[in-house]
């Protein structure tokens, strides 16, 4: 048997991984021949999950070095959808990111209790600013964690918020991606 060296070795695998890879690139533009047809699947549609809003306590600055630091206790809040419906128990937080362009990364982390007494734990991670001229402005990626067989399909939810206005509350209204 013939040994191999690294060069050799190497040159063998680029030569049988471009026999997989160069059908991908084929086509150039979709709908060529060799190009898959679009589906149903490739294009991004939701429906209506819940709305949440929030009770926060005034925020905590750290003052750190850089752009800074606020931390939001989450007290309280409810939450309804067509499938579930409940508070929002403690402990629950914002950990704010402030950035030098004036937006905040939001990274919240919050106790779901639904009418059943199920628990389900929340977290998004999301972007809020005001632009110039405009009203604020927040989105958030939210993802849901439960051991609850009823609920366990939130575990596989890809979802997305958008803030909604609600006098002396912090709200959201939140979409399941499909």
């Amino acid at each position: 048997m013939q040994n191999l060296t690294r060069r050799t070795f190497a040159k063998l695998s680029v030569a049988a991984a471009a026999t997989v890879v160069a059908p991908v690139f084929a086509a150039t533009k979709p709908g060529d021949a060799a190009s898959p047809a679009p589906t149903q699947d490739d294009k991004l549609q939701s429906e209506f999950l819940l709305d949440l809003t929030l009770e926060a306590q005034p925020p905590h600055s750290l003052g750190s070095a850089g752009n800074g630091r606020l931390i939001v206790l989450v007290s309280g809040g409810t939450f309804e959808g067509p499938r579930l419906k409940g508070t929002i128990i403690t402990p629950g937080g914002d950990w704010i990111e402030q950035r030098a362009d004036g937006s905040r990364l939001l990274d919240v982390r919050i106790l779901l209790q639904t009418e059943d007494a199920q628990m389900i734990y929340m977290s998004w991670r999301g972007i809020a600013y005001t632009p110039p001229g405009r009203t604020f402005y927040a989105r958030i990626l939210p993802l849901f964690e439960t051991g609850a067989p009823k609920y366990a399909w939130l575990n596989n939810v890809v979802a997305a918020g958008v803030y909604r206005g609600v006098a002396g509350k912090v709200a959201y209204r939140v979409y399941h991606t499909l």
